[in-house]
């Protein structure tokens, strides 16, 4: 890749490892619904469903322009779905948000609603590059993303799964300053109380190892993609 040329995105990936064309998709975890429209509206999907397990935002969702999208409650561990329903299982970002205790029914799950030689395309972070570096001094996911990377294993050790295709795609994640770092990543909801003076100086000396505070800078992220074929029976 020239440095002029554009990366691949997160769609374009996903419809060069797995052909949606005609396919019946669930896209799970799909939070505000975005990557489930966009496979709606440019994939060629015969149908997407998008579940996620937060209530609220999946009324959100359906209160907004739903774009050919079905959005549903519910969890990978318990899918709400008939058997054999589904073509392909895309999961962006997802898998380690599952309770690590409940992957292994997840991938039991999966199995159970894909038609035979179904697929799931599964995006995963790496854990490494100095974007994690940065991010882990106050949400540390470490023991999770090690535990979705696991389940996945396993998944093809006990003949449910065989693997397709495993890529390693380098991308970059830029911040204008510390301040817009500390808006997006730090003020979540779920961090509240939890970001102390101690952990602030602590992110303010590593971005300092990378830029001033006032300037911007650019990290590094890697993403882990893995294609699954659902076993024949």
């Amino acid at each position: 890749m020239n440095a002029k040329s554009k990366p691949p995105s997160e769609f374009d990936l996903l419809t060069q490892a797995v052909d949606l064309s005609g396919a019946d998709v669930l896209d799970l975890g799909c939070g505000d619904g975005w990557f489930a429209r966009r496979i709606a509206d440019r994939s060629g999907a015969a149908s997407v469903t998008a579940m996620d397990a937060d209530a609220q935002q999946i009324r959100r969702n359906n209160e907004a322009d739903t774009q050919g999208v079905r959005f549903v409650e519910g969890v990978a561990e318990a899918l709400p779905l008939p058997d054999a329903t589904i073509d392909v299982i895309v999961m962006m970002k997802s898998l380690h948000h599952v309770p690590v205790d409940r992957m292994d029914a997840a991938f039991g799950e999966f199995a159970r609603v894909l038609r035979p030689s179904g697929h799931i395309y599964i995006s995963e972070p790496e854990y490494a590059g100095s974007f994690n570096d940065i991010l882990k001094l106050f949400h540390d996911e470490g023991p999770e993303r090690a535990a979705a990377l696991a389940a996945i294993k396993r998944a093809q050790a006990y003949g449910a799964f065989s693997l397709v295709k495993k890529m390693k795609i380098p991308s970059i994640v830029k911040h204008a300053s510390l301040a817009e770092f500390r808006e997006r990543w730090m003020n979540l909801p779920w961090l509240k109380g939890r970001i102390t003076p101690a952990i602030e100086q602590q992110v303010a000396k590593t971005w300092q190892t990378h830029a001033p505070v006032e300037q911007p800078v650019t990290f590094e992220s890697n993403m882990l993609s893995f294609v699954l074929k659902k076993a024949s029976r």
